[in-house]
Order: C-alpha cells, then structure tokens, then sequence
C-alpha cells in the first residue's frame, strides 16, 4: 500500500492519497481523472475541474506494509503538507458497479428445533474473524505473531468443539433422565 501526494502547481495545495500495492501514484491520478466525468461530489474534482489535470503533480510519499502503518504515513502527510485528504474518495458513482446491480439473494432465517420442542429460536450469525496471513512475510516478528494467531485460533476452536460437546451430553442426560422418570411411573400403574 502506498500514500501519494497531489500537489497543485498553481495554488500549492497538496492532496495526500492512499492506493494499492503495485499502482503508481500516476495510474492512481488516471483513475481520479477518469472518474471525473462521473460527477461525483468532491472537493478534489472541483478543483481538478477549475485547474485541469496539468496543474497537479503525483509523487510517492511513503509505502507502508500494514493499514496501521499506512493511517501513521497518510497523517504524516497531511501534517507536514498541511495537505487534505484523498483517503476513501471515489472513483465510480455509488449504484453503478456490477455487485451493485446484481440481485441480492434473500436472507431467510433458519428455525432450530429445541430439545422441548415447542420453542424455535432464529441462527445467530457467526462473527467475522479476522484473516491471519500465511506463508513468508519477511519479519520474523510478524511471523511469531502470526503463529500464535493461529494457534490461539486452534485453542478457540478446540474450546468452543468441547463445549458443545459438553452441552450435548447434559442435553441427552437431561432427556434420558426424563425418560427414566416417566418410565418408572408407568410400570408402577
């Protein structure tokens, strides 16, 4: 990921920007411009419109290699510059990218049978856990940490395996127990 600056030749405005990893702050500044003629609501494209794209100069602020990293690197610039910022502008109209037109699938809650069998509660959704990377990163550091990630999200699994095993047979315990109970009643009519 990279943070790039935007500087406007005749004013001396500086805009700080973040891309991707692999896009040059030129190809990043070729996507603002196109999407200029979307119409979209932003400062920058005012005064991309009033001063034309001659008057702005890309250059590379700084890489970085974590989000944190990144936020740290677009704060810096926009302190040292007295710059504003370019972070989350857009490129495309909201409602015009393909997902956006796609039909959505209709979410329908599953009902789940209790062991009394009158009551039925909707599934709840599972939280979204955090994506661990794998293979080599480069930093023994990011690699220990990484490790741990991974085996404390063994550890959670293992846990939550246990105690839904645990739930299971206090379950069958309590059915089989009631069972015991009506059956001695009846062999004692």
């Amino acid at each position: 990921m990279i943070v790039f600056t935007l500087t406007n030749e005749d004013t001396d405005q500086v805009w700080v920007g973040t891309a991707r990893e692999g896009v040059t702050p030129e190809a990043r500044f070729e996507q603002i411009q196109a999407a200029l003629s979307q119409g979209i609501d932003h400062a920058f494209y005012d005064e991309l419109k009033k001063f034309g794209a001659h008057a702005f100069t890309p250059s590379l602020f700084a890489v970085a290699e974590d989000r944190l990293e990144l936020q740290e690197m677009v704060e810096e610039a926009l302190d040292s510059f007295n710059a504003k910022s370019l972070v989350g502008i857009k490129t495309v109209k909201a409602g015009t990218t393909q997902s956006a037109l796609a039909p959505k699938p209709k979410a329908r809650a599953t009902r789940v049978k209790s062991a009394a069998g009158t009551a039925t509660k909707p599934k709840t959704a599972k939280p979204v856990k955090e994506k661990l990377a794998t293979g080599r990163t480069g930093s023994a550091a990011k690699e220990r940490a990484i490790k741990a990630g991974i085996e404390a999200e063994k550890a959670r699994i293992a846990a939550a395996k246990a105690k839904k095993a645990q739930e299971e047979a206090d379950e069958m315990k309590a059915i089989l127990a009631g069972l015991d109970a009506r059956g001695s009643t009846l062999s004692r009519r």
